[in-house]
């Protein structure tokens, strides 16, 4: 009997990809099979973001094009944008189920159901966000695994809608967290990024002295023959007992990207985010001048109500004169049904262009400076399994996530090579190969 194949698609963030690569094993355990996206296949799942206006419309974009190429494919739409605006999705011609996060797990039920005459929404409690039984231990082929260790939001950034779509914050039990270290190990992943939707508060639910710190100690102390990464903090949780642990860490990333969002303290309060300027400059310099080689990222959000130019000059005088390795810039996109949506002093759409162009320009110069601090410097670089499609050459990323461009074949893909960064251009740095690293050496 042939099986019904199954494409997934993802958009948005680690904890979507996370989500779908669980889909993928809760699938095959359901004896459906899976197909690299755009298939062909009998059944596409489309894993939604809804964390700006730009992503819902890339949502629906992909939901159209999926229907259109596919017109007797059952077609199921998930993820947040599927949480937040049910009603929208259903609306869009030739969705047969409308899935939330709470859903996520029943739905290789729903693909042995077929064919809806009409949308059907089964969307949960959103308050119960995704459920931890939705678990991985693959990476959708990816080089790198993906391990999600807390779930849901409790912080109430006045623009973000993902609380909603998510739910209150949960955390992996720690014991749990090492089992499933343990198996992606076994199953050979030479790194491992820990992800979740807030991922600074995990441990907040548990009773005792339980954080993200604890599990970076556990990591430590285990020595895994395999390096991890963070993906991302608030400012205000990198502690001190972080900062020394990441000071002399063998298995933990020199890397940490920090959500600024502004750098204007008045801007900051109406975000209601739980720091200020100074305290970001305050970690980011600690960071530098404590870990040696690390790579600091920040995001920022351009043109939120009440921004004006003077607003905007401080966050762009804070960030020149920080040692920030690159920056990811957003124009400020309204969610409804979130506080901002509400907010007065909407900035126009020309200044918030241009301010995300100069920003912009400010990240080349980051990236080039902190690109040459590294010239003709060593690095251990895990060799991605896909060579880049722009230049045809290998690439990885180092420890510190510099991104690594190699002339090689593809024996090296999927491993560990020793390169030298030699000098740096738009995508990142040209680098030559030395030879290959086992992981005792690398790690």
């Amino acid at each position: 009997m042939n099986r019904i194949k199954v494409s997934i698609s993802t958009l948005g963030c680690k904890s979507n990809q996370y989500d779908s690569s669980a889909l993928e094993d809760a699938l095959k355990g359901a004896c459906l099979s899976i197909v690299p996206f755009p298939g062909p296949a009998d059944a596409y799942i489309i894993n939604t973001c809804t964390v700006t206006g730009r992503t819902d419309t890339q949502s629906r974009q992909l939901i159209r094009k999926v229907r259109r190429d596919n017109p007797n494919a059952l077609v199921i739409v998930t993820g947040c944008y599927a949480q937040v605006s049910a009603d929208e999705v259903a609306a869009i011609e030739g969705v047969d189920f409308v899935v939330g996060n709470p859903e996520k797990a029943r739905i290789a039920e729903f693909i042995k159901m077929g064919r809806q005459a009409s949308p059907v929404k089964e969307l949960g409690v959103w308050q119960d966000g995704t459920p931890w039984t939705l678990r991985t231990l693959s990476s959708s082929g990816r080089t790198r695994a993906t391990l999600k260790i807390q779930e849901g939001c409790d912080r109430a950034c006045s623009y973000c809608i993902i609380p909603k779509a998510r739910g209150a914050s949960r955390s992996l039990p720690l014991d749990t967290v090492e089992r499933e270290i343990d198996s992606l190990v076994e199953a050979g992943y030479r790194e491992i990024v820990l992800t979740g939707i807030h991922l600074g508060a995990y441990g907040t639910d548990f009773t005792g002295r339980v954080s993200l710190t604890t599990v970076l100690e556990l990591i430590e102390k285990r020595n895994f023959p395999c390096r991890f990464r963070i993906s991302s903090l608030d400012p205000d949780e990198v502690t001190d007992e972080l900062i020394d642990l990441l000071k002399s860490a063998k298995r933990v990333c020199n890397h940490l990207h920090l959500p600024l969002q502004s750098g204007d303290d008045s801007i900051i309060r109406k975000m209601h985010r739980p720091y200020t300027g100074s305290l970001f400059a305050e970690k980011v310099e600690k960071l530098s001048s404590c870990v040696p080689g690390i790579s600091i990222g920040a995001d920022i959000i351009a043109g939120f109500p009440g921004e004006g130019e003077k607003e905007f000059n401080s966050t762009f005088s804070l960030l020149s004169g920080l040692p920030l390795s690159y920056l990811h810039i957003f124009p400020f996109s309204e969610r409804r049904g979130t506080p901002a949506a509400a907010f007065p002093g909407r900035v126009d759409q020309r200044a918030v262009k241009e301010r995300c162009e100069k920003l912009r320009e400010l990240d080349l110069i980051k990236r080039e400076a902190f690109h040459r601090s590294f010239e003709g410097k060593s690095e251990c670089v895990l060799v991605e399994k896909v060579r880049d499609k722009k230049t045809g050459l290998l690439k990885g990323h180092a420890r510190n996530y510099i991104l690594a461009f190699i002339n090689g074949d593809d024996s090296l893909k999927g491993t560990l090579a020793s390169v030298t960064l030699l000098s740096s251009f738009s995508e990142g740095m040209k680098a030559a190969f030395l030879g290959p690293q086992s992981p005792q050496e690398a790690f």
